[in-house]
């Protein structure tokens, strides 16, 4: 049983070993920087948070994600998130542009500006962190995790151009994305989405 389930994430692990590891770190600490810049910059400018908000509204405005009675839909979220992830791990197939550096960026700005709104409203931390941890827990892994695996791809396949015969080839990367899809990502979104649409409202009620 263990030797299947070794075998299972084996191009998994493989590339943890090969620097994936390294990748998911970085990523994790470069996206709790820029959470915390985001956060310190919208405290500091009023008006900047606002113009912020009203960006973050457009935004999220334009994401199907409620169902009729205005509750969150389950299904929604995950087939919204597993797509973002998806897409953030495809960059990485574009040599040299690290483009998942981006997707990283914005999500970590949007979580440092969510957080300043809250502060900024009279709400306190414990508030904020209830609206987002019962299912950040499984859906911030899930991001890192993607946002990893795009740019160790895309640093592979670089090295591939560079004739770095020692880097994985494009079949190496796109096997290490559809099983990352399968094995990590798809477990961790379902959960997320089923925390997100009837946990995270429950908690977070206690504090407004």
């Amino acid at each position: 049983m263990r030797n299947t389930l070794r075998e299972q994430y084996r191009c998994l692990l493989d590339a943890w070993h090969r620097g994936l590891n390294w990748e998911c770190k970085r990523s994790a600490i470069a996206f709790l920087v820029l959470a915390l810049l985001a956060f310190g910059v919208c405290i500091a400018s009023p008006a900047l948070l606002e113009q912020a908000i009203q960006f973050l509204t457009d935004i999220m405005g334009g994401l199907e994600v409620q169902k009729a009675d205005g509750s969150l839909s389950a299904l929604a979220l995950f087939l919204n998130n597993f797509e973002a992830t998806a897409m953030i791990m495809t960059y990485g197939l574009l040599p040299f542009l690290h483009l998942s550096a981006m997707s990283l960026g914005i999500n970590a700005v949007l979580l440092g500006i969510m957080a300043a709104w809250y502060l900024d409203n009279g709400y306190s931390m414990a508030a904020y962190l209830a609206a987002l941890l019962p299912h950040g827990i499984f859906e911030l892994p899930a991001l890192v995790c993607a946002i990893g695996v795009g740019l160790f791809v895309c640093g592979q396949l670089s090295r591939r151009i560079r004739h770095d015969k020692t880097a994985l080839p494009l079949w190496g990367c796109l096997l290490l994305i559809s099983q990352t899809l399968v094995l990590v990502q798809l477990p961790l979104l379902i959960t997320a989405a089923f925390m997100e649409a009837y946990v995270t409202p429950v908690i977070a009620s206690w504090f407004f």
